[in-house]
């Protein structure tokens, strides 16, 4: 009965840990996205305003 019940805790706590892992890893994904784009909004603009020079 004890092993059972350790079986299962472990077993919930992988599944919970992979979860976070992966919700972890889709936020961080996020976050690059933004940075990127305002990265690559801030390069056309200076662009924009070098070529109005």
């Amino acid at each position: 009965m004890k092993r059972r019940i350790a079986i299962v805790l472990l077993t919930l706590g992988t599944i919970g840990g992979y979860a976070a892992g992966f919700a972890s890893l889709r936020c961080h994904s996020q976050h690059k996205r933004q940075a990127f784009e305002q990265h690559v909004a801030k390069v056309c603009v200076d662009a924009a305003r070098d070529a109005t020079k």
